[in-house]
């Protein structure tokens, strides 16, 4: 149901919760817990039996400090064969393969003709490289990165059972690249590249403890903020799921931008996510702070542990130069009764010009989806 004028609430239900309700939404009826299943304590007679003997474990020989220096020896000899003129910058003796035995994966940098990163992995006597993903058409081929770096791990990162080999590189302009790779089918796969002006990170963004990839785009008209695409592993490749706008820089406090009404709409969704609540009462007009007390309206937020915002956008033909609309897309997460439960709520806003910049006046919501989130950190 969509209901214009302010919406009244606690927690998720609050967050267009601005004073007072000039139209009350139905209540929230929580979530009811199943009581406990009893089951009944059963004596069972104790059976005597003879004793089991116990098996004596083998010794574990200790290991030979120098096979560990003749190995690395001889990986060294092999990697440095295989690099050629480039400079070695990273070196890992790891199990790329699920196969109990370890493989050297090495990352070299070429800095002539043109500076870059490569890599390739040494399983015996064979040598693996590890292919960069194609430039677009016009962009220059920047292999896994530009500059001489060593940011490698090897673990299963979408857990499918295999560990992945993840490569991350820089480049000019701020840019930080990931290449993605598993053994499948007698060679390195590559199963995805990102890069963003914003960094490149694993996320458990959905709670089902395998990691999602977020890739960051920093905003050029407003140097605070970052555009985040998160991609999802489905079993066969990463796929783009969702989208957020986060901040690009970490300190605090934050300047909310409030140029333009998207941004005064995004950047009072981040203050909820940072708990900045007195950030976020300010970004409201007068008129609509007068209506409810502050600390009314803080406290309708005690349950909320995160709000994503996204697809922040002026809806076109309505408003003029001092008003306007903006509908945003709103991920929240609440705890309820010790479960935490999320929901994605379609929003609009009306926005209006004062001196201090756009402010949020009033507006609708209505609930898309509601769920139970299995795993929160």
């Amino acid at each position: 149901m969509r209901t214009w004028g302010y919406v009244c609430g606690v927690g998720l239900v609050g967050l267009l919760a601005l004073a007072g309700c000039a139209a009350p939404l139905p209540a929230v009826t929580p979530l009811q817990q199943a009581a406990p299943t009893m089951t009944p304590t059963v004596e069972l007679p104790t059976a005597t039996s003879e004793p089991r003997p116990t098996a004596t474990p083998l010794p574990v020989p200790t290991p030979d400090p120098a096979d560990f220096a003749v190995a690395a020896e001889q990986g060294l000899a092999q990697v440095t064969g295989t690099a050629g003129g480039a400079d070695l910058t990273c070196l890992q003796y790891v199990d790329t393969d699920k196969d109990g035995a370890p493989e050297w994966v090495a990352v070299v940098h070429q800095p002539a003709p043109v500076s870059r990163l490569s890599a390739f992995i040494i399983d015996g006597d064979v040598a693996y490289p590890l292919e960069a993903a194609r430039p677009e058409p016009g962009k220059p081929d920047l292999g896994l990165g530009q500059f001489a770096t060593c940011e490698v791990t090897v673990r299963d990162i979408n857990a499918d059972g295999r560990p992945e080999v993840a490569i991350f590189g820089h480049a000019d302009q701020n840019e930080t690249l990931l290449h993605l790779y598993v053994w499948e089918d007698g060679e390195y796969r590559l199963l995805g590249s990102f890069r963003g002006t914003a960094g490149v990170a694993f996320e458990d963004a959905d709670g089902d403890l395998a990691e999602e990839i977020v890739e960051g785009h920093r905003d050029t008209g407003a140097a605070d903020l970052a555009w985040e695409v998160i991609f999802t592993w489905d079993g066969k490749t990463y796929g783009w799921t969702a989208d957020r706008w986060a901040w690009f820089f970490l300190d605090r406090p934050h300047g909310y931008p409030a140029h333009k009404p998207e941004y005064a709409v995004t950047a009072f969704y981040l203050a909820l996510n940072d708990h900045d609540m007195p950030g976020a009462y300010a970004l409201m007009t007068e008129e609509a702070q007068s209506v409810r007390a502050y600390d009314t309206w803080a406290s309708g937020f005690a349950t909320t542990l995160r709000v994503d915002v996204s697809s922040v956008h002026r809806i076109p033909g309505v408003g003029d130069d001092a008003h306007a609309r903006v509908a945003a897309l709103v991920t929240s997460w609440d705890n309820e009764a010790g479960r935490v439960i999320g929901r994605t709520w379609e929003v609009e806003w009306d926005t209006l010009l004062t001196p201090e910049g756009w402010r949020l006046n009033g507006g609708t919501m209505e609930t898309l989806t509601t769920w139970e989130a299995s795993y929160w950190e």
